[in-house]
């Protein structure tokens, strides 16, 4: 469980104690995957904290540099799917390319593909909030992959 709380002088100050929550169960978070051409294809996890670990990794372009891009049509739907019993509560998409970063809108756990052709990275954040504390997280992850655009 995380808790942030802001210090006399302005600075954000982050304090971490183990989760209790009971619907947080695996040793790490569950795994993503993005449903595309009716497969599913499982995205890299980044940073994370669960339970009472917290890791940190290198952000999406080095998590992805070996990695083949999934080939995507331009304006596809893609679903995110997390296969975990307890679905978190809140979600931020951000795609990267040639540096630029752009706030992707997700409706439902779905996103649309760039409509021009090109490689495309992007950091899926997910939050599991706890639904009686303001503020307080049960867990987080980052989930990354990259698309080409034909």
């Amino acid at each position: 469980m995380r808790k942030w709380k802001t210090a006399a002088f302005g600075l954000i100050v982050a304090s971490f104690t183990g989760c209790s929550s009971s619907e947080v169960l695996e040793e790490s978070p569950p795994k993503a995957y993005l449903e595309a051409n009716n497969h599913l294809y499982e995205t890299k996890v980044g940073t994370y904290c669960w339970k009472e670990t917290c890791v940190d990794k290198a952000g999406p372009l080095e998590l992805l540099k070996t990695e083949k891009p999934i080939e995507v049509k331009a304006n596809e739907s893609l679903a995110l799917i997390i296969k975990h019993k307890r679905q978190p509560n809140e979600r931020h998409m951000v795609q990267i390319q040639n540096k630029n970063e752009v706030d992707v809108p997700l409706k439902k756990n779905k996103m649309k593909t760039p409509s021009e052709r090109g490689t495309y990275y992007y950091s899926y954040s997910v939050w599991w909030m706890d639904k009686n504390q303001k503020n307080v997280s049960n867990g987080d992850a980052l989930y990354a992959f990259v698309l080409e655009v034909k």
